[in-house]
């Protein structure tokens, strides 16, 4: 997460579809977070929640994705605003996506930035190596067509992420590519960004993924339930070091009594998790984490990358 001291920036209001110059109308404002803390922070772990399912559900929009031994790895939430889409420097063209809903006030984007482009027009060419191909300073007609038909597909995975996280119906409203000096379309207030990377692709390709910052906000306030205050703060401190356990689920498997009688040493059990499916965490027998294992000072461990999904 950004630091809320580094985001306090402001864009001068522009009509949508405004097209100008890198820098032009921004000016500095304060960010008062003050009485919305834990607001804050419960719309940070929705948008942590929402990246995560996009990132899954990106595979099957992506197919070149498995030919290709990647996956897209999302990265921290960051507090934005317009400008940092503006602000992030690039040589080449990228293709940006805007969903609004119809009943509220809310917003979302899709970005795919110049490397990410370049991978998705050579896998969804057949490309064998990705990176290898080269983009002008803008999109083609026919790369252009092409994008915006996989762009519009990414987007609407986002909408049915977001709609089935937090219950907003967004549909897009602007799906275009921007050259390397075009304004961001993107509505201009505060927002959660998480990155995606195309995990072990050169040139960290991604796709960002933002939503309106308020939208969460709201619905974390009215989601917030009141907790009781212990009366006793010693036993609030006591509880804390009760031991809990933790599994890390591989996977499940259901067989039959008369094959599991006939299991021998060195026959190979198969799971329906695919090697690159997160590995569940079960506290207390409860689906809290997701996460992938990963060796730690020469022993199997469980690096944590979000909360599982509801």
């Amino acid at each position: 997460m950004t630091d809320t001291s580094d985001s306090n920036r402001e864009v001068a209001p522009r009509a949508r579809g405004q097209v100008g110059k890198r820098g032009e109308g921004v000016s500095a404002r304060s960010v008062d977070l003050t009485g919305r803390e834990r607001q804050l922070r419960a719309a940070l772990q929705m948008m942590s929640q929402i990246a995560g399912r996009f990132a899954r559900a990106a595979r099957r929009t992506l197919p070149f994705m498995v030919r290709q031994k990647t996956r897209l790895v999302p990265q921290g939430v960051n507090i934005v605003n317009p400008a940092d889409a503006d602000s992030d420097s690039t040589e080449g063209p990228s293709f940006e996506v805007v969903l609004e809903s119809d009943e509220i006030p809310a917003w979302a984007s899709l970005t795919i930035n110049t490397s990410a482009l370049r991978l998705i027009l050579e896998g969804s060419l057949g490309a064998s190596t990705p990176g290898s191909g080269l983009l002008g300073t803008e999109l083609t007609l026919a790369q252009r067509a092409l994008v915006a038909r996989v762009a519009r597909s990414l987007a609407e995975d986002l909408a049915t992420v977001i709609r089935d996280e937090v219950g907003i119906r967004l549909s897009i409203v602007s799906s275009h590519g921007r050259s390397a000096d075009e304004l961001s379309e993107i509505p201009a207030t505060d927002g959660l960004r998480v990155d995606c990377l195309f995990e072990d692709i050169p040139e960290d390709p991604k796709i960002s993924v933002a939503v309106a910052i308020g939208t969460l906000e709201s619905i974390a306030r009215e989601d917030e339930v009141e907790l009781p205050t212990a009366g006793d703060p010693k036993m609030t401190e006591a509880v804390k070091d009760v031991p809990i356990e933790v599994v890390a689920e591989l996977g499940r498997l259901k067989v039959g009594l008369r094959n599991l009688l006939a299991w021998r040493v060195g026959q190979v059990l198969r799971l329906t998790t695919a090697v690159d499916d997160p590995v569940m965490l079960r506290i207390g027998g409860v689906t809290k984490f997701a996460g992938r294992p990963v060796i730690s000072r020469g022993q199997l461990a469980i690096e944590i990358r979000g909360r599982a999904d509801d």
